[in-house]
């Protein structure tokens, strides 16, 4: 399928969000992230971003080597604040770099996400083994 139609398909049972002015605002959170990615030196390409419904299945979620990023609105608030970079950056693994589950990694274990609860630090240093590893820009 064409990235062009993958961005705007939604799975996990959800629905993309109509852009208005909240979920802009919603949006500029995850690009904070990205933008962060950025400024820390990785050259990533564009990485699509869509924000879907509280009632999707997942807290977020991406097209492997796609660089198509969608992200539930439930998990962009201050309740999953201490979690929201390592989100971000293990979705950009999955869009950017192309890799699935890494079982017994903090950051890429998928089914293991929420207990193994990496800390910020550990995403980043995790995310920078995956740019070193499987990117090539």
């Amino acid at each position: 399928m064409k990235t062009k139609e993958l961005k705007n398909r939604v799975s996990f049972n959800g629905r993309l969000l109509d852009m208005s002015k909240d979920t802009y605002n919603l949006r500029r959170e995850v690009m904070k992230v990205l933008y962060e990615v950025k400024k820390r030196g990785y050259n990533i390409p564009r990485v699509e971003v869509r924000i879907v419904s509280k009632d999707t299945d997942a807290c977020a979620y991406a097209y492997l080597g796609k660089n198509i990023v969608h992200v539930n609105e439930t998990y962009i608030s201050d309740k999953y604040e201490s979690l929201f970079t390592q989100i971000i950056l293990h979705e950009v693994v999955h869009a950017v770099f192309g890799v699935g589950e890494v079982k017994n990694c903090k950051l890429m274990h998928c089914s293991q996400f929420w207990v193994n609860r990496p800390s910020e630090e550990t995403a980043w240093r995790l995310f920078n083994k995956y740019y070193v590893n499987h990117y090539k820009a």
